[in-house]
Formats: C-alpha cells, sequence, structure tokens
C-alpha cells in the first residue's frame, strides 16, 4: 500500500506516450499557434470543481476518442458524486474526490500493480471481475480513481484498460 501514498504522483515531469490525446491537442495548439481554438485546448478545472460535477471530466473530443455515444450518467455516493459511462462493454465510474481510506479498502483483497495512466503513476487493483485505479494528482489524500465492472458474458481482460483510458482523459482537464 506504500506505492499508493508515494508512487501515484511520480513522473509529472517525464512525459509519457500512454496519454490518449497530448498528440492531437498539441499538434492542433501548433498547428494554429496565432490564434489557438478553444477546441484545440482540453477545458481545464480545478479537482474539487471535477469532484462536484464528474460528468465535465470528460468533454465530446475524449468521448469520441474513447468510443463513448452519450454523455455519462452522474450518480451519487458515501464518496461523492462519480459519473458512469459504458466504454466496451465496460461500465466505468469515474469519482475525482476520493479518500485514501477508501483506495485503501478497495485495494486490500485485490492483486495490486502501479500502472501508468496519462504521465501519472496509478495504483491498479483488480478483485473478483472489478478493476479499482487510483491517481493522486495534488494530494494523496484525494485520489483520482475509475471503478470498472465489465457487463456480463464481457471479457475481464479489457476492464481495467477501461479503467485506465477513462482515467487518463480526466486528468487531462485538471488544472
Amino acid at each position: 500500500m506504500c506505492l499508493l501514498g508515494t508512487g501515484c504522483s511520480s513522473g509529472q515531469g517525464t512525459p509519457r506516450s500512454s496519454s490518449p490525446h497530448p498528440t492531437s491537442s498539441s499538434a492542433a495548439a501548433t498547428s494554429s499557434s496565432a490564434s489557438p481554438s478553444a477546441a484545440a485546448q482540453p477545458s481545464k478545472y480545478s479537482q474539487g470543481q471535477l469532484a462536484s460535477q464528474p460528468c465535465l471530466a470528460l468533454d465530446e473530443h475524449d468521448l469520441a476518442a474513447l468510443g463513448i455515444t452519450g454523455r455519462g450518467e452522474e450518480e451519487s455516493g458515501k464518496n461523492g458524486p462519480t459519473c458512469r459511462w459504458k466504454l466496451a462493454g465496460q461500465n466505468v465510474s469515474l469519482g475525482l474526490d476520493l479518500p485514501l481510506s477508501y483506495a485503501k479498502t478497495m485495494t486490500k483483497n485485490g492483486r495490486v500493480t502501479q500502472v501508468p495512466v496519462g504521465q501519472h503513476k496509478a495504483i491498479q487493483a483488480e478483485f473478483q471481475r472489478i478493476c479499482f485505479i487510483f491517481v493522486a494528482v495534488h494530494d494523496t489524500d484525494r485520489l483520482v480513481g475509475t471503478t470498472t465492472i465489465p457487463e456480463p458474458g464481457e471479457p475481464q481482460d479489457t476492464t481495467c484498460p477501461a479503467g485506465a483510458s477513462v482515467a487518463a482523459a480526466a486528468l487531462t482537464h485538471i488544472r
């Protein structure tokens, strides 16, 4: 569990190519450097703003790039609001202000690994066909996290990648 508190936000200074959109938005910003359009740059919000309106974490560009049709569905829970999308047969729920205690509980009995998510390092735990991913952005006590549950009959090998893709896209909108 030490990885969750210490390793999640390292690597921000080292660019990685695993972020879902850096090339397209960077290329768009470069090609229109005289007058950058709002569509070329992802909207940026504080983590607190996204925590209260989690469906804003993916914009139209993200939804199209991930193959998600329709807006997310906001749900309320013990740890605040989340937004749920269906991505390739996987139900992905995103929370943007999850307490460390929740992450510790959800990773306790799972197979835990450290994985890259965008330009961040994350903790991933797989437990009974469910995948949990947690990323510390600014504070190790306020985490961004996804919970991914496959639809009945869907393969489990795409469960964690679906959650990581949603988390990586959402992280591009946090300032």
